[in-house]
């Protein structure tokens, strides 16, 4: 007689004989110990494989699928030193794919830690300081004018208007008070404004895609990565890692989110996404600097929020500042020329940000872009740069044609598909053209990342063989692919169209390719002429 019941702490469905009732055991998965439950006391679970919703009050009626909240504990998954847990343990192995254990089994041993530049080190000292100072320049500007303010009312208008005869030091006053009131308040507001709208997202879990976790937490070992908390599956063409609460997870360091773009994984080889996974989790090996590098881009879009930011409140100031008003243009032009004045001054403060943390941000990218060479080999380095930029190119297109169909009420159902049809039937003209862009181009002050010519030979500096370089599509990590690129390609128009769209109303993709041209820019029916690339 089996025992079927699961771990208290990674929930994975586990079965077990009933002489081992009561008994502690090790989960295979976690490795943390479980009180196996007596065959009348296991509690009832729900079906593995749901993937969740978060953060969307549109989505439509759930029907029979499951939808679970994200758990917030790390989920280790087996690791080399668990591989042969079915020796000591008699619980099952957990179920992968039949070749799985074969695609865990060819990661080598674990890369060498980066060695951290002097310019990396020095970078971390200057930005630390100037992201200290801006803030404190910032507020201290703020602080000068109401304390200009407050000098004015107790000191200057006497110095100004001798004992205060006649209405004009009375209109002087409320015309600076009302003028630094306004300028205060724009400069303030955007640290008050309510957050913009949570995007949909859609997590997967480790009994609905068990190979992809014990993909994922191999990659975690060789590079020295904690495992994420949450994985999330997206249909940009895109990959990253980031802390799960921003700013609330800067000080737990396993507190992460990897976010996978389905359209980049049906791009890829597993070799190549092995590589852009190390490079995400290479940032997180790098401590202080992915922690600093939250802060820049805090700050940064603070003072991009008051230098850029417009709203109702701008609209209004501007509507004040017409013909129509023309008795309060004595303060509203002035305050209005202040408030100019004032996004300028912060706007060269922002710049200085940009320009410092730029530095800092390209030296961590070098990093990452090395821990990625040695899991993937410096060779397969460009390789892989090569097809994220042939992806990002035919996803730019794929948004045009998703529009175009979308006002013929035409949805189709797979996005990913619909990258890999602009990818097949891109022209060599295409292909030479972003060729030139990736090796002609530069870094500027300001980018955030180094320029695809300058990573490439910082990889190929490494000339590293790579530990992993098994060849098989990326997407048979996936228990079905097709499934997950169709739920995210529904998540992009409940996005897109910010309602909910039935899914009854999508459209096989393969079919809608027959009836239409889908080309660079354009969506034509078959019997128009031939316009293709």
């Amino acid at each position: 007689m089996k025992i079927g019941f699961r771990c208290r702490h990674c929930h994975q469905k586990l079965t077990i004989s009933a002489s081992a009732a009561g008994t502690c055991q090790k989960c295979p998965r976690c490795l943390q110990e479980i009180v196996v439950p007596t065959p009348n006391a296991h509690p009832s679970v729900e079906p593995p494989g749901a993937t969740q919703h978060r953060g969307d009050l549109r989505a439509e009626p759930l029907g029979s699928e499951t939808w679970k909240t994200a758990s917030n504990r790390s989920l280790r998954l087996p690791t080399q030193r668990a591989e042969h847990f079915e020796r000591t343990s008699p619980l099952k192995a957990p179920d992968f794919p039949e070749d799985g254990l074969k695609i865990l089994k060819a990661f080598g041993p674990a890369v060498k830690k980066t060695e951290a530049t002097l310019a990396y080190r020095l970078g971390i000292a200057v930005v630390a300081m100037v992201m200290i100072t801006l803030p404190l320049l910032y507020f201290t500007f703020v602080g000068s004018i109401c304390y200009a303010t407050y000098w004015y009312y107790s000191v200057g208008q006497y110095a100004l208007f001798p004992g205060l005869a006649g209405p004009l030091p009375y209109l002087v006053g409320s015309a600076i008070g009302l003028i630094s009131a306004v300028v205060i308040f724009f400069m303030l507001k955007p640290l008050f404004a309510p957050p913009a709208s949570v995007a949909r997202t859609r997590s997967i879990t480790p009994q609905s895609d068990p190979m992809l976790f014990a993909f994922v937490s191999r990659v975690c070992d060789v590079v020295g990565a904690p495992f994420p908390s949450r994985i999330d599956v997206t249909y940009d063409v895109n990959a990253s890692a980031s802390f799960r609460s921003g700013l609330g997870s800067i000080w737990n360091s396993n507190d992460l989110v990897l976010t996978i773009g389905i359209p980049l994984v049906a791009s890829l080889t597993m070799r190549q996404f092995a590589g852009v996974l190390a490079h995400e989790f290479g940032h997180f090996s790098q401590g202080t600097g992915m922690r600093l590098t939250l802060i820049i881009r805090a700050i940064s879009g603070w003072f991009s929020r008051v230098v850029f930011e417009r709203d109702q409140w701008d609209e209004c100031l501007d509507m004040l500042c017409g013909p129509e008003f023309l008795p309060l243009s004595v303060i509203t032009w002035p305050a209005r020329s202040c408030v100019w004045v004032s996004r300028q001054l912060l706007r060269l403060l922002m710049n200085v940000g940009l320009l410092v943390g730029g530095f800092l941000l390209r030296e961590m990218e070098y990093d990452a872009d090395r821990y990625e060479a040695r899991v993937a080999g410096s060779d397969e380095f460009q390789e892989t740069s090569w097809r994220i930029q042939l992806a990002g190119f035919a996803w730019l297109h794929t948004q045009s044609q998703i529009s175009q169909l979308s006002e013929r009420e035409i949805y189709v159902d797979d996005v990913a598909l619909l990258v890999r049809h602009h990818i097949n039937g891109m022209s060599d003209a295409i292909k030479q053209q972003i060729h030139k862009e990736m090796t002609a181009g530069k870094c500027g002050l300001f980018d955030s990342h180094p320029c695809e010519a300058a990573r490439f030979q910082n990889a190929k500096r490494e000339n590293a063989p790579g530990i992993f370089t098994l060849e098989e599509d990326a997407k048979d990590l996936f228990t079905d692919f097709e499934t997950m690129a169709k739920n995210v390609t529904w998540d992009l128009y409940c996005q897109y169209l910010r309602r909910t769209v039935k899914r009854n109303t999508l459209q096989d993709t393969q079919s809608v390719l027959m009836r239409y041209r889908i080309g660079v820019g354009t969506v034509r029916p078959w019997n128009e002429p031939d316009y293709y690339y």
